[in-house]
């Protein structure tokens, strides 16, 4: 069903299977370059407007028919004048982690650890990693479009290989591995006593 070594989400709900692709395409649709960092910062935060976000991400990266959608994450519609939104069959939750996991996958894929100390880029722009593609991988436009961030990454990768010394500095540190399991082991903990 999804590749998710693409960067792809299938659901199967009820008698249902549902795709999501995070393809550079569905990512454009969703706005401007700058408008796609906000998104992206929204997305990763709680309450009502992350989860708007997430519904507005899974939408665009659905394959098939978003009115065959609506029975999985709700819809929006007017009622006595108000817009109102009506809860589908997938908990808001998960609707909202996998519109992240999507948003994630479709503008970083996996990120890079990097000596030059980055900072966070003030816009995402799509059409920038469909001209590399077309002109480092040779596809054609339609070709690149279809293509997700991870698939990108991999295939520039592949076609230019990393040197060792950036293979070293991508796995983390011993102190690094346990202040991320710490971390998870402790959000674990807080979610199991509430």
């Amino acid at each position: 069903m999804a590749n998710v070594y693409a960067g792809e989400v299938g659901v199967a709900w009820g008698e249902r299977d549902y795709l999501f692709r995070p393809s550079l395409a569905a990512i454009a649709s969703l706005g401007d370059p700058a408008y796609l960092v906000s998104l992206l910062r929204r997305i990763q935060s709680t309450g009502m407007d992350g989860y708007v976000a997430a519904l507005a991400m899974l939408s665009a990266c659905y394959v098939g028919d978003a009115r065959d959608l609506d029975r999985l994450i709700g819809y929006f519609r007017e009622h006595r004048g108000r817009l109102r939104y009506v809860l589908g069959s997938m908990p808001a939750s998960d609707v909202h982690i996998i519109g992240a996991r999507l948003a994630v996958n479709g503008m970083i894929g996996e990120p890079k650890r990097s000596s030059k100390g980055g900072k966070a880029s003030s816009t995402f722009n799509p059409a920038e990693y469909v001209g590399a593609a077309q002109a480092h991988l040779g596809l054609s436009s339609a070709e690149a479009w279809q293509m997700t961030m991870l698939e990108f990454q991999r295939a520039m990768d592949a076609k230019f290989p990393p040197d060792e010394k950036d293979k070293e500095r991508d796995a983390p540190s011993a102190e690094e591995a346990e202040a991320a399991v710490a971390h998870v082991m402790a959000m674990r903990a807080k979610k199991a006593s509430q």
